[in-house]
């Protein structure tokens, strides 16, 4: 039996620093990150970190869900950005090409202060 997906949630101004604790993948992580960032969105906080470091598996659901939820913040005017990237997230977003569409960082004063925000 596993266990869904936790996410610990820390704000820094007016981003959103989502850490994603367990498994992205279908039924498991995909839908708490959904309902996570829908919530998110739904309040107008639609500057997002997702810090993937204590993220233990990647599948395409996940994939596909990122993607989907980085539509949705952008629809209200906002961004996800993704932090510490495991090696082989890092690598599913290279072969999958959307290193181009994400912003990737491995600092996370680096991600903040990106969207204009003092860390």
């Amino acid at each position: 039996m596993t266990t869904r997906m936790k996410i610990v949630e820390l704000r820094v101004g007016d981003v959103t620093i989502l850490r994603l604790i367990g498994r992205l993948e279908l039924e498991e992580g995909d839908l708490t990150l959904r309902d996570h960032v829908d919530t998110l969105v739904g309040e107008g906080r639609v500057k997002l970190v997702l810090d993937m470091k204590d993220v233990t598996r990647l599948d395409s659901a996940g994939i596909g869900m990122l993607v989907s939820k980085f539509i949705t913040a952008r629809k209200r005017g906002g961004t996800i950005k993704l932090l510490h990237l495991t090696t082989r997230s890092d690598h599913l977003m290279e072969i999958t090409k959307l290193s181009t569409i994400f912003e990737i960082f491995d600092d996370e004063d680096e991600a903040v202060r990106s969207f204009g925000t003092p860390a």
